[in-house]
């Protein structure tokens, strides 16, 4: 009769060389030279929108390989009235595509790209925010728009919203995560920000809220989204604590337990992040928090033919 360490010895060799293989298609997304685009300052969109969100690339001369790895905009937070309160806005989804030349050795040097990030949105007043901003990638050159198709784009995040009462009514309570599902909110099992056109499309998340006391506002925790392949694989989120009763959802903002979620500044430090949506108490109106900006990431392997041509075959292969 087998024991549990054969069994054990059975299952896990069922499934290492599987692991194996995924784990070292991965390891080399990011081996190579890297180019990043990010809007400037977190500028919103009615700031020289062009000259800090859209950028022209090209490949230089020796790449044999790139990978362009992008994330949508967060979604703002809801703003509200009188005394309402909700969930944050979603995470951006993530996209990513890789491409080589038509024979897999040849020089794509030249081949260039338009790129166009997502920008932060404005700040909501409604009690819908506003859905982060789209980031995509389209070829310039025939090679490059043959290469990297026609509709490579990762969408923002879904707005936050918010209600009467929210964080004051018994029936959230001591819940785990409120997401209001079924009943105007969202599943975070269905829900969140999609992406195309690329070798791998991961969605982005939903915010939430949790209540320990009904008696005041500064009892509410928010789960403020965070997006995948940032630093783990479907991504998740950050935590941050209410401060207040009246249109504080900035401070809020300023909170995040993890310290690269929000700059000192309480703009988001990083992309992709759902918004706070705003904390409204006797009769204050506020506006939700604004949708932080997307991120373009291309990774890629070039020698100068003739110098070192080894280098990007030890890269890429």
């Amino acid at each position: 009769m087998a024991n549990l360490r054969t069994l054990l010895g059975k299952e896990f060799g069922s499934t290492v060389v599987g692991a194996a293989a995924e784990y070292a298609s991965l390891s080399k997304v990011r081996d190579g030279k890297i180019f990043t685009m990010y809007p400037f300052c977190q500028q919103s969109k009615d700031n020289n929108y062009r000259g800090y969100c859209v950028e022209y690339w090209c490949m230089p001369c020796g790449t044999t390989q790139a990978t362009f790895e992008i994330w949508g905009g967060g979604g703002s937070g809801g703003g509200g009235c009188c005394c309402q309160q909700g969930i944050p806005g979603g995470s951006g989804s993530y996209s990513r595509k890789t491409i080589t030349s038509a024979d897999g050795n040849g020089d794509m040097g030249g081949w260039c790209f338009f790129l166009k990030v997502a920008e932060p949105t404005d700040c909501s007043a409604c009690c819908l925010g506003y859905q982060g901003c789209k980031t995509y990638v389209c070829g310039t050159t025939a090679a490059a728009k043959t290469a990297i198709g026609s509709n490579f784009c990762a969408e923002g995040g879904v707005p936050g919203k918010t209600c009467c009462d929210a964080y004051w009514s018994t029936d959230f309570r001591c819940t785990d995560r409120v997401y209001w599902t079924g009943c105007g909110g969202y599943d975070p099992a269905t829900d969140g920000a999609v992406a195309y056109g690329g070798d791998e499309n991961i969605k982005g998340n939903v915010g939430f809220f949790r209540t320990y006391n009904t008696s005041d506002n500064c009892w509410a925790k928010l789960g403020l989204p965070y997006p995948p392949r940032l630093m783990d694989h479907k991504g998740g989120h950050v935590t941050a604590t209410n401060k207040g009763n009246s249109c504080i959802n900035s401070g809020t903002a300023c909170q995040g337990t993890t310290p690269f979620a929000f700059a000192s500044g309480c703009s988001s430090g990083l992309p992709g992040i759902g918004s706070p949506s705003t904390t409204s108490c006797g009769g204050n109106c506020c506006y939700g928090w604004k949708g932080s900006g997307g991120l373009i990431r291309i990774t890629y392997c070039s020698c100068w033919l003739g110098v070192n041509e080894n280098c990007a075959l030890h890269f890429c292969s």
